[in-house]
């Protein structure tokens, strides 16, 4: 199969963030994890800088270790530089659960860890968990999944107790403790609290270790579709399921209400819920389609987030010039076209120019002469600062633009205030 390889399946790209640092993410994203790589010093994140920048709030360096193993521990199997280590940050930390993100070295050798989880557990007092997630066919969403997957596996499910008005919510991405991410597990439980539902436990939501715990007594699990491959492990536990797509946009948000109420059976309220809601925007989205109708726009996003982008957009009458797939395991193309047809109900025009998984040279050749307004991350935004087009920063990583105040892109809160966004970019175009 090497033979097939060109020079652009060797330039890093955006999916070039592996399930080593999926992982590490994850792991950041619960408020007392701590992430042991069981790595040497050659194989340290290179692309943690991008949390540094990105999270304004916590430092992304603070919950994340290394094992230094050299050589001969790899030849040999040892992990007692590993076992050293943990014993040693724990004491500082304290931690709830470690994590254990093996390097690609580690993962390819196959390396056991029982043993040393239970070593480490009665050592610690903390859950530990090894996530075997692969680091040279996977990105950073395939680990982040993995990461939950593993989690809800060590839950003390012999200790359920089914509660008729909870859920849990698996597979938010959470990547910083800034009032937009907190903004969107926020609203999240606003949707479900108006079905008269509960969710302790979110994977992930900055919180404690202590309330993911919280999800064995579920009644249901909301997966989201970045965590749709672990789906698997809540039905070996015998656990039910709703997968959705994301609740982003009118048409997204009221697809989700209704997925969800009718794993409960709450239909009834999730009508008049809808209706509220729905009586409550209608002027707001009239006043920003006055202002972004046959606006123009590129994003470049994840798949399950570019769907819900592009569908807000549409929904004041912004028309899609460019979109750019980043990542491989959320899905490509054709499974952005799919979630706007099957989802959001919403078509894309004949004209569309697409870039999937596109190397950072494909996203600098892009052309924005017929786009009014880009959405994409820092690293797109980079590469096109010569096209001087109003930008809304959004997704992973998010370097330059931060939030001191709730900021949602999630539900019907989160669409107002993309809308919001993209009315203000444009606004201060008009200034320049």
């Amino acid at each position: 199969m090497f033979e097939d390889l060109t020079l652009d399946d060797l330039v890093i790209r955006s999916s070039s963030h592996t399930s080593f640092f999926g992982v590490y993410l994850a792991t950041h994203a619960i408020h007392d994890g701590l992430c042991m790589c069981h790595a040497s010093v050659g194989c340290k994140v290179k692309t943690q800088h991008h949390l540094v920048g990105h999270d304004g709030v916590r430092d992304a360096h603070v919950r994340m270790r290394y094992s230094q193993f050299i050589d001969e521990d790899l030849i040999q199997g040892s992990t007692a530089q590993l076992e050293e280590e943990i014993v040693a940050w724990s004491a500082r930390q304290h931690p709830g659960v470690v994590v254990l993100d093996a390097s690609t070295p580690i993962s390819l050798q196959g390396q056991g860890m029982a043993g040393v989880i239970q070593r480490m557990e009665a050592a610690t007092g903390a859950d530990v968990v090894f996530v075997d997630a692969r680091n040279y066919d996977a990105d950073l969403y395939a680990g982040y999944s993995r990461t939950i997957g593993t989690l809800i596996e060590r839950q003390r499910w012999t200790e359920r107790r089914a509660r008729p008005d909870e859920v849990s919510i698996v597979g938010h991405v959470f990547d910083r403790y800034e009032p937009d991410q907190i903004a969107n597990v926020a609203e999240l439980r606003r949707l479900l609290g108006a079905l008269g539902l509960k969710a302790p436990a979110v994977f992930l939501a900055g919180e404690p270790y202590a309330r993911l715990g919280e999800v064995v007594h579920a009644r249901t699990h909301v997966v989201l579709p970045y965590a749709r491959a672990e789906v698997r492990a809540l039905h070996k536990l015998g656990q039910s399921t709703v997968a959705t797509g994301l609740p982003l946009g009118l048409s997204g948000t009221k697809a989700w209400l209704r997925a969800v109420a009718a794993a409960v059976d709450a239909g009834a309220r999730a009508e008049a819920f809808i209706e509220h809601e729905a009586a409550r925007l209608k002027p707001l989205y009239e006043l920003a389609r006055r202002q972004l109708e046959r606006k123009r726009f590129a994003v470049f996003a994840d798949a399950p987030r570019a769907a819900g982008i592009i569908a807000t957009l549409r929904e004041v009458g912004m028309v899609p010039a460019c979109i750019g797939v980043l990542h491989k395991s959320p899905g490509g193309a054709a499974d952005v076209r799919r979630s706007l047809q099957e989802w959001h109900g919403v078509d894309l025009p004949a004209d569309v120019r697409w870039l999937e998984d596109p190397t950072p040279a494909a996203v600098a050749a892009v052309d924005l002469a017929d786009c009014d307004l880009a959405i994409g991350t820092t690293i797109e935004r980079e590469a096109l600062a010569r096209a001087g087009k109003p930008w809304v920063e959004m997704g992973f990583p998010s370097e330059l633009r931060h939030f001191l105040y709730p900021a949602p892109t999630l539900g019907f809160q989160g669409a107002l205030r993309v809308l919001e966004q993209a009315m203000g970019a444009l606004e201060r175009a008009v200034g320049r």
